[in-house]
């Protein structure tokens, strides 16, 4: 069973981390700035922090999502951040009725380029991270880490103090790291967007780099009744370069009355 973390009173918050992470990346963040509006609960996906790595199957992504379905609240607001948001879009897909509302951060419908959808990481990219993890665990989520910060305000220290923070903490399994690669490389939201019922929102970095915000004069299409807020100054992290604006974000969007009309901020 996957590890969790809970506190707080209130509606319940569920959080999903991206890949090289896990709970320690935002739980002192969400404590703080969720835990008096929320009942939060952060889930550590398989093979991340204390959470137990899934063995290699033919439907790794789906022995993910029922694994995080088996932790999950029964009915709750559902936040996932990068790989998190792409398996918080599945399961808004696959379990309708247990989902309030999705809040996808610095995430997006398809993680990868294809000839019809630029607004994501190379192929390329990833495949050289998928390499280079196996040579030096380490070094890679190091880089990965500070690629992450780059960009936002106040970055330097920002990396110098999240990097020190994650190697204070257990080390990920690399099956799960290359578990987790897999499903950003493979998952592609995309067709079935337009499927997702419940009030959906966009929240970006004005500066990521990994998550164009391009991509949502395009995808609005796709999505017409989502809203979307871009964090100025913010890139792939937010919640660590800007706790409070991400914060007020996620709480005005759960507390108003359910509108879903698209809007750009």
């Amino acid at each position: 069973m996957l590890h969790v973390d809970q506190f707080g009173t209130g509606p319940d918050l569920t959080l999903i981390h991206g890949w090289g992470a896990q709970n320690a990346v935002w739980l002192p963040w969400a404590r703080d700035y969720l835990g008096q509006s929320f009942r939060v609960t952060l889930i550590e996906l398989p093979g991340f922090g204390q959470s137990p790595v899934l063995e290699d199957s033919e439907q790794t992504e789906q022995d993910w999502l029922n694994a995080i379905l088996q932790v999950m609240p029964a009915r709750t607001h559902l936040l996932g951040w990068s790989l998190g948001g792409l398996l918080a879009q599945r399961i808004a897909l696959q379990t309708p009725d247990r989902v309030e509302s999705l809040i996808c951060l610095a995430s997006t419908p398809r993680f990868t380029q294809t000839d019809q959808w630029r607004w994501a990481v190379s192929p390329s990219l990833l495949g050289d991270f998928m390499h280079a993890i196996q040579a030096d665990t380490l070094a890679t989520l190091k880089h990965f880490w500070k690629l992450q910060i780059q960009g936002s305000d106040g970055a330097r220290q920002l990396i110098r103090q999240f990097t020190q923070r994650m190697q204070d903490n257990k080390m990920p399994a690399m099956k799960g790291l290359i578990q987790g690669l897999k499903l950003l490389k493979e998952i592609d939201c995309r067709p079935q967007a337009q499927d997702i019922q419940c009030p959906v929102l966009w929240l970006l970095g004005e500066k990521d780099p990994l998550i164009p915000q391009e991509f949502i004069a395009e995808f609005s299409k796709i999505q017409p009744f989502a809203k979307t807020n871009i964090i100025h100054g913010a890139a792939h992290m937010p919640f660590l370069s800007h706790p409070q604006q991400t914060a007020d974000a996620i709480t005005a969007f759960i507390f108003k009355d359910g509108e879903t009309t698209y809007s750009s901020e």
